[in-house]
């Protein structure tokens, strides 16, 4: 035990000494004379015992009262000992303010369910607790800095809105970390986490019907105490998990295919109606039936528009969240590109060049010039040394080539590829094999597509105002070009090089995704229209194009300038992660279980209170004697 002011002991001889010394001396009493003493014995004893100097008897109340002061010195000499504690804390406080926290199973949303819980953590706060807000969705963001102030980190708590967004909870716990160890080191930090587990996740696998366990991995914690409050009630929800389009190829007239994927999250089955909206006119509509956790994929064919137009996908239907219940796409006219083919005469390359109606092919023996021509396409050959232009090489390279050559190789197929990128959607290599293929490495501004034993077999880059890609195989020593997938590629590749920054091709991004807005030098400041009318400013690069970060509100984005300009783009939820509503009440850490456990560092407990109600118990147990001294005589 130890004392903060040890010096209040010196009091502990004097005060009991001068109880000592109130009970042995002699009281002056007045003499009476009295006919016997019979009645009086007691007075007799209380005469004898205040005799000075008279050895002192036993005495419950001496003893009461000189504990009680024994108490109270010690108290006042402030004890302590050393021992485990929690106070003094820094706190990171993250809200989930994902979309997925719009969920009506809590009343009235999970967020405000959640907006609760950090209230009461407000209020356990202990003195010498500081705590920060951070909200977590598609980007972490902290909304107060480390504060004891109640009043201000509950205001800071009621102004968290819900995003449209998914969550990056794995920013947002190791940006919080690093903020509780740059604040106190790594020994007091904790992080409290309050979400309904609606991330992604490494590992959400779980048979017969037990509770998933949602995994996270990849983080830097430390000895960070993690506390994962959960959120959530229920999983009643179907979403709009993927909406695209694609442009049908080799047909006469211009259509497009617009593909819409819905999820039943729930555990019963879900009939609903899927409408199609151009313009804001009825152009579909579809009754699906989903069995629980079932999923359905409708390709809708709607003619080409000749000028921008929206295009929106609503369900009908009654579920918890309603963010993932619609989705848009601006479609765009085809740009016209007119393409050059240069090199061997090739019926299936010049086939796969004309299935997409956009294109104006041109063909020549030998490369004079690019001038006039939005793509080049060398076949076989190519010059050595080319102007910066757009250009498909084809079993060939150059100075402009997105590779560097290194010889050729024989029979080598596709390990992997980028399914997801431009160039190869809707791409399919399979297992096909290739009779001669480039060896080639890709150049300092190329990407890797396609990689095979050979090493990049397609790969695409783009440098100041010029895109190109390479394919390395042969087409005439591979059954690649009877594949259906040779003329998507070829078109793919097509259209990806000749839409430069106009990039007619994106319909949406998802939300929480930055874009590009295509805009030529000298626009300027940018106004963003978004979803709710809010408005928001861009501003244009030297190069040309405005990046714009703010699409954390799901619909329909108007952006506009100076000399009419006018572009517009939409943001789509479309994520499993947000739409699957169903309660998560355990999160695991897979490469940091020490910050799982946490930890408990050391302080100085005070006693002072405990001594002090001692102090207290014994003065009441001895006014109870005195009281009652009559009994225990």
């Amino acid at each position: 035990m130890h004392f903060v002011s040890a010096l209040s002991l010196l009091g502990l001889p004097i005060i009991g000494g001068l109880i000592v010394v109130m009970y042995i001396l002699k009281l002056k009493r007045k003499d009476v004379v009295v006919s016997s003493t019979f009645l009086w014995r007691q007075v007799i004893r209380d005469v004898q015992a205040n005799a000075p100097f008279q050895k002192l008897r036993r005495n419950l109340l001496l003893l009461l009262q000189l504990i009680a002061a024994a108490l109270i010195i010690f108290a006042l000499a402030r004890p302590f000992i050393i021992g485990n504690s929690i106070g003094g804390r820094n706190i990171v406080l993250i809200l989930d303010t994902s979309a997925s926290m719009q969920a009506t199973d809590e009343q009235p949303t999970r967020l405000e369910a959640a907006r609760s819980r950090a209230y009461e953590q407000v209020n356990n706060l202990r003195p010498g607790d500081r705590m920060m807000v951070l909200s977590a969705h598609a980007r972490p963001e902290a909304v107060t800095g480390f504060s004891s102030d109640r009043s201000e980190l509950k205001h800071a708590i009621a102004g968290l809105k819900a995003h449209d967004t998914p969550t990056n909870m794995r920013d947002a716990l190791n940006l919080a970390a690093d903020l509780v160890t740059s604040r106190s080191g790594s020994d007091s930090g904790e992080i409290t986490l309050i979400s309904d587990g609606g991330f992604e996740s490494q590992d959400a696998t779980a048979g017969n019907g037990a509770q998933p366990q949602y995994t996270l991995s990849n983080l830097n914690l430390g000895k960070t105490h993690l506390t994962f409050l959960p959120v959530g009630k229920s999983r009643n929800n179907v979403g709009i998990t993927a909406v695209d389009f694609r442009r049908n190829l080799g047909t006469e007239k211009k259509t497009v295919q617009l593909l819409v994927v819905t999820h039943n999250f729930s555990d019963h089955e879900q009939k609903f109606v899927e409408e199609i909206y151009s313009d804001q006119t009825l152009a579909e509509a579809h009754e699906v039936t989903l069995p629980a956790n079932g999923e359905d994929t409708e390709p809708y064919d709607l003619v080409e528009p000749a000028a921008p137009t929206r295009v929106s996908v609503k369900l009908d239907v009654k579920d918890d969240l309603a963010t993932d219940n619609q989705a848009s796409l601006i479609l765009k006219p085809r740009k016209s590109l007119n393409v050059l083919l240069v090199g061997k005469e090739n019926v299936f390359l010049e086939n796969a060049l004309k299935v997409d109606p956009g294109v104006q092919l041109s063909k020549t023996a030998t490369f004079s010039t690019a001038a006039g021509y939005d793509v080049v396409v060398f076949n076989d050959s190519a010059p050595a040394h080319l102007p910066e232009g757009n250009y498909l090489f084809l079993h060939c390279t150059s100075d402009q080539a997105p590779v560097t050559a290194n010889g050729t190789l024989a029979n080598v197929s596709a390990a992997d590829w980028e399914r997801e990128d431009p160039v190869l959607r809707y791409v399919d290599f399979g297992t096909e094999l290739f009779g001669s293929a480039i060896k080639a490495e890709p150049a300092p501004w190329g990407r890797q597509l396609a990689v095979a034993e050979s090493g990049a077999l397609v790969a695409a880059g783009e440098k100041n105002k010029m895109r190109a890609v390479f394919v390395g195989f042969d087409l005439l020593q591979t059954r690649f070009m009877l594949n259906v997938s040779f003329p998507i590629l070829i078109s793919d590749s097509v259209r990806w090089i000749g839409t430069g920054r106009d990039d007619s091709e994106i319909g949406g991004v998802h939300t929480g995704d930055a874009i590009n807005i295509p805009s030529t030098t000298g626009q300027g400041k940018l106004v963003v229209t978004r979803p709710d009318g809010s408005r928001r400013d861009a501003v244009t690069s030297d190069q040309g194009g405005a990046v714009f970060g703010e699409t954390d509100i799901s619909g329909l984005y108007t952006v506009t300038g100076a000399n009419g300009f006018k572009y517009e783009f939409a943001a789509n939820l479309a994520s499993s992660s947000e739409s699957d509503t169903a309660p998560r009440k355990q999160l695991t850490i897979l490469d940091n279980p020490t910050a799982a456990a946490g930890h408990r560092v050391k302080t100085n407990i005070s006693l002072l209170p405990l001594f002090a109600l001692l102090a207290l118990a014994a003065l009441c147990l001895e006014w109870w004697v005195f009281h009652r001294r009559s009994h225990l005589g």
